[in-house]
Order: C-alpha cells, then sequence, then structure tokens
C-alpha cells in the first residue's frame, strides 16, 4: 500500500497529504492484501506531472533511437502527451492500473490514458510511423540512428558483398521498416540475394543459399591481383574485369575437330586467367617481362645461341 501511495505522489496525481489520509484508513480497516491485477480510475486536475512523461519519452526513444530525446522533440512530444491524459469534455483523467503479486504486495503501477492507454504504446506507435515515412536522423555518416543505424549497415554490407549497388536511400527506408516491424528482416536479406541471384546467375543456387558472391569471386580476384600486380584491397566487386567474369557471358566458343562447328563450354578459372595476360595492363608487369624473357631464351636456345 505504501509503495502504491508513494507512486501515486510521485507521478503528482496525489498530494502528501491525501496519501496520509489513505495510508490511515487502510490501516484502521485491516483488511486483507488485495492480491491480482485491479484498475483504478481517477478523473482530476493532476495528471503525471513532465518528469514522469518526459521519462516514458525516453524510454521509447531509447529503444528506436538509442538515445534520450532531445528538447526539441520534447517540446513536440510532451505536449501531445498531455493532450492524451484529457477526456472528451476537456477534464483531466488519469487510469491507474495496479498490479499485485501473489503475497499482496504492489508490483507495478501504470498512469494510462484518459482512454485507459499505456502511453508508451502511443508514442511507440507514433515513432513507427516515423519511420516508416522516412523521418528518421542521420548521422555525418548518413547512417540512421539506434537499431535502424545497426541495420541500415547490415543491409549496405550485404549488398556490397554481392555486387549489388544500394543507395543510403534505400537502404535507410529498409532499415526503418525493419525496426518498425513492417518487414521482416530475412524478407529484406533474401530480396538483396535474388537481386544478386538475377545479376550472376551462374552463381544463383549458391547466393541464395547464403553464399556471399564476394567469396565465390575471391579466387578471381586472388588472380587478377597477382597476374596484373594490382593490391588485393583495390579490387572489388565493381571491378569491370571482376564483373564480366562473374556475370557475364560464362559461355566459351571452342572448335571441334572434325565437325567444322563449335561446342559451348564454361568459362573457367584458367581461362579468366588467360584473359589478364591478354590485358593491355599485363604488358607493364614484371610478370610480362620475365615471360618476354623466358620466351626470347627458349628462341635463343633452339638456334643454339645458348648453352
Amino acid at each position: 500500500m505504501a509503495d502504491y501511495l508513494d507512486a501515486l505522489v510521485t507521478a503528482g496525481l496525489m498530494t502528501k497529504e491525501q496519501a496520509a489520509a489513505a495510508r490511515e484508513a487502510a490501516a484502521s480497516g485491516g483488511g486483507a492484501k488485495k492480491v491480482g491485477t485491479y484498475t483504478t480510475t481517477q478523473t482530476s486536475a493532476t495528471i503525471p506531472n513532465d518528469d514522469a512523461l518526459t521519462q516514458k519519452i525516453n524510454q521509447v526513444f531509447k529503444e528506436f533511437y538509442g538515445r534520450d530525446a532531445n528538447q526539441n522533440e520534447l517540446s513536440i512530444y510532451l505536449p501531445q502527451l498531455r493532450d492524451k491524459y484529457k477526456s472528451p469534455d476537456g477534464k483531466s483523467k488519469t487510469t491507474v492500473k495496479t498490479v499485485y503479486n501473489s503475497k499482496g504486495d504492489l508490483v507495478s503501477t501504470d498512469y494510462l490514458t484518459a482512454d485507459n492507454l499505456d502511453p508508451k504504446l502511443w508514442l511507440t506507435d507514433q515513432i513507427k510511423t516515423n519511420l516508416v515515412s522516412g523521418k528518421q536522423t542521420v548521422n555525418k555518416l548518413a547512417i540512421p540512428e539506434g537499431p535502424s543505424g545497426k541495420y541500415f549497415t547490415e543491409v549496405k554490407n550485404l549488398a556490397f558483398k554481392n555486387g549489388i549497388m544500394l543507395s543510403d536511400s534505400a537502404a535507410t527506408d529498409y532499415a526503418n521498416k525493419i525496426v518498425a516491424g513492417t518487414v521482416d528482416d530475412n524478407t529484406v536479406y533474401n530480396s538483396i540475394r535474388e537481386s544478386a541471384a538475377s545479376a550472376f546467375p551462374r552463381f544463383a543456387d549458391k547466393i541464395k543459399a547464403g553464399i556471399d558472391l564476394k567469396t565465390l569471386a575471391d579466387p578471381y580476384m586472388q588472380s587478377m591481383s597477382s597476374i596484373l600486380e594490382i593490391p588485393y584491397t583495390s579490387i572489388d566487386l565493381f571491378d569491370p574485369t571482376i564483373r564480366n567474369a562473374m556475370g557475364g557471358d560464362y559461355s566459351k566458343t571452342t572448335s571441334t575437330p572434325g565437325m567444322g562447328g563449335v561446342s559451348r563450354g564454361e568459362y573457367t578459372l584458367y581461362d579468366f586467367e588467360k584473359s589478364l595476360r591478354q590485358d593491355s595492363r599485363w604488358q607493364y608487369t614484371n610478370n610480362a617481362r620475365e615471360a618476354v624473357s623466358n620466351s626470347a631464351l627458349k628462341v635463343l636456345k633452339d638456334f643454339g645461341f645458348q648453352g
């Protein structure tokens, strides 16, 4: 009982004098402790004070943005939240919901709005609506705040690792909808993989199974780095050479002896490495100079000019 009355005083719903009178009445009654959930309705000019309402607002902001509401945001939501404690006739009204455990001890006290709603749920709906509509604060790197930022990063990384260009705007939209609960995160991830599978059909099954294109392309990137003597870190899935190897025409034409026709064969890593040595950049590498030197030496040997 004392905890319940103290909570009412803290929330500004009862004066200390009223709480003292209530304690006296309870003491003289000598009844059994309440057990279970009880809801009491109070209609008065007193509603939860701004500190209590600010605490509710901050709880929701931490859930969706990872921080407390700033002064500008409080100036928007505090008046709206106060209005939720007014009944249609304009009078202030607070519904107090108290929960007791099996021992009769007070477990929790909630101060519901005039229409019997949890203020946190009302504010959560407002924030979700803002997220879905794209009203979101981003930092200098264009990353959204809070949980949306986490999903933004995951979505961007997944797209990059699968050769898909995804704008910050699209990634933010995906992230906000995941946080707002209007779309499942796996639905977003699968959508990106389907786009990658469509762009790189040779690897479609593996991409859909969860293997990133970057993993599949790694042998090609390693060969390109080695043969053209380019730093591996400067090569990605958007490099035209790698992109053509992974997503271009994957078949090659070969002669069919005795038939006068052609057969189709799969474009292999070996074929890719051969094509790299025909790249204009290869002639300036140490690999090329060594190959030319070895070739010249062989010719000299063939003509008997070298022992």
